[in-house]
């Protein structure tokens, strides 16, 4: 291909990119941190219940072993005690945490949960 074709033929791929002809999505990256709680004994406490684009979610497990997060993905349920660690990745998907301490004398706590996200 000679350098006139080549210089055409980029110019018109670069103005399809740049043109309203192809419009390519806004990506926004977001992050968020659900800090550890005290939760006393005995209680259930709702962490987060949304919808998202795309994430990836860390349990990092330095919560106490006696609490249980229970987490429901669209009709999926998994629980995770405070001391486990996990990653969750999400596509068009809602995400619903509770933690519930199973002690019945003492107040424990939950687990850092950071969620990293893109939305468009």
């Amino acid at each position: 291909m000679s350098k006139v074709a080549e210089s055409l033929l980029g110019g018109f791929i670069g103005g399809l990119v740049t043109s309203k002809m192809i419009k390519l999505p806004k990506l926004r990256a977001h992050k968020e941190v659900i800090e550890k709680i005290s939760l006393p004994a005995g209680v259930s406490y709702a962490l987060l219940s949304k919808r998202y684009n795309f994430a990836i979610i860390l349990f990092h497990g330095d919560g106490d072993l006696e609490v249980k997060h229970t987490v429901k993905v669209n009709n999926t349920v998994v629980e995770l005690l405070g001391d486990e660690q996990a990653i969750e990745v999400l596509a068009n998907e809602t995400i619903e945490i509770t933690a519930t301490n199973t002690s019945t004398t003492t107040a424990k706590s939950t687990m850092t949960i950071e969620i990293l996200s893109l939305t468009w």
